[in-house]
């Protein structure tokens, strides 16, 4: 058999890449700067004007997305964050490729990991309570009944554990499988392993398409 070919698609915008740049890096200093300020009294004044600006990243990046998943390519769009009834094979052996540490093999997807998709809605979600809560704490510490410093901790909590699961599931995927994820979210671009002969096929369809095509106009 042929070796496979390898086929670089531009897949993320670079509008996403910047939410997802905003988002992920606020997202780091937000919960250091909030374990200072819980932990260390004598940092905490320095630590909450970094948490506060590390909000406005965070804010900007968000409203980012949000504009995206009812503007963004096709695949960036929010009904696509939610999974398909013919994603629940991949979901199950993207579970088995995890909990194998990447020994059992990985299957493929064009755009978000569909594993992921209904955890990265629960992130959202995450992020527009915390952006909620630690706009109103400072006026205010009950809000429809509920304690807002307890909310903001519960739910800061919550996108620690995503954001470790998050980091440590996308340095597998390029460890064990090569869907190069890292570098897509810098330049936008994953790469594809298509078989030597149904890209073989693909591009003779292609060439004959465009002959039909252009006998058409040429008529």
């Amino acid at each position: 058999m042929d070796d496979p070919v390898i086929k670089r698609v531009l897949v993320w915008s670079g509008w996403l890449r910047l939410s997802h740049a905003c988002i992920g890096l606020a997202v780091l200093v937000l919960l250091f700067t909030g374990w200072l300020i819980a932990e260390s009294p004598s940092l905490a004044e320095s630590a909450l004007d970094l948490h506060y600006l590390a909000s406005a990243f965070l804010i900007f990046g968000l409203v980012v997305r949000i504009v995206l998943m009812f503007v963004g390519m096709e695949h960036e769009r929010l009904h696509n964050l939610f999974p398909a009834s013919s994603e629940l094979y991949a979901m199950a052996k993207t579970f088995r490729f995890y909990i194998s540490l990447g020994r059992s093999p990985m299957p493929g997807w064009y755009a978000q990991n569909p594993l992921w998709k209904p955890v990265y809605l629960v992130a959202y979600l995450a992020l527009i309570v915390l952006v909620i809560t630690g706009a109103a704490m400072p006026d205010i510490s009950i809000m429809l009944g509920f304690y807002l410093p307890s909310v903001h901790t519960f739910w800061a909590q919550l996108l620690f554990w995503f954001t470790v699961l998050h980091i440590g599931s996308v340095v597998l995927h390029d460890y064990r499988n090569k869907t190069s994820d890292i570098s897509a979210m810098v330049n936008g671009y994953r790469l594809f392993l298509i078989d030597s002969d149904r890209a073989a096929s693909v591009a003779e369809n292609m060439v004959q398409r465009i002959s039909i095509d252009s006998l058409k106009k040429n008529r």
